[in-house]
């Protein structure tokens, strides 16, 4: 308590004042608090199925994915915006990936690098829950991440629905990507940057197969 007391003085000292935003089925967390997140561990119930967390801090997301409540809750879909993740952060999140509850993850702007990725994708490679997994606007995926990203398509039979746009993955590695995606049936949409377009189009063979699955953008 005293070092959640401490970080929300330092927050405040910056003018960063944070703000949980409860509905009846979600509750959105924006820059919280370590004192914030702990309420909201103490408060979230079953009815909640949604956990957005917003331009957080490593200590406060942390606390958040650390807590086993989590564990317990039916939680539909996790979102995680602007908020860094640390090797531990990605540790507790892959565990809750393993508990198989989660149907859809969202880990946006700025949030994860290819370490992170690599650990989730490992995570999710026998996953038979998470349908929907958002990757976008993190431009610390790059191509170092790409195998493992296609080995996941080899091997999990659950995602549908795929966002990886806005990433530093290099068109070698989307043609690897459609390599493997030509062989998994069951993704129905995938996001990729529209800068690999022209080229994926002229140079993967089997393209037509599967261009009704690609979204460009």
């Amino acid at each position: 308590m005293i070092s959640a007391l401490r970080e929300d003085k330092e927050q405040y000292d910056k003018g960063i004042a944070g703000k949980v935003d409860w509905n009846r089925n979600r509750v959105i967390l924006n820059s919280p608090s370590l004192a914030q997140c702990n309420e909201v561990i103490s408060n979230i119930t079953d009815n909640h199925k949604k956990i957005g967390l917003h331009s957080s801090s490593t200590n406060s997301t942390l606390s958040l994915l650390s807590s086993s409540k989590l564990y317990t809750l039916n939680l539909r879909r996790l979102e995680i915006y602007g908020s860094p993740l640390t090797n531990d952060c990605i540790q507790h999140l892959c565990k809750l990936l393993t508990n198989e509850t989660l149907p859809e993850l969202v880990i946006r702007y700025h949030s994860i690098s290819d370490r992170g990725v690599i650990n989730i994708y490992e995570a999710l490679e026998h996953n038979s829950t998470l349908i929907l997994l958002s990757l976008s606007d993190n431009p610390l995926i790059t191509s170092s991440s790409a195998e493992a990203f296609s080995h996941l398509l080899d091997n999990n039979s659950s995602l549908k629905i795929i966002y990886l746009s806005y990433t530093s993955l290099s068109t070698e590695s989307i043609l690897l990507i459609l390599k493997s995606l030509s062989c998994n049936t069951n993704v129905t949409k995938i996001w990729l940057d529209l800068r690999h377009k022209e080229t994926c189009i002229k140079t993967f063979p089997d393209y037509h197969l599967i261009e009704g699955r690609i979204n460009w953008g």
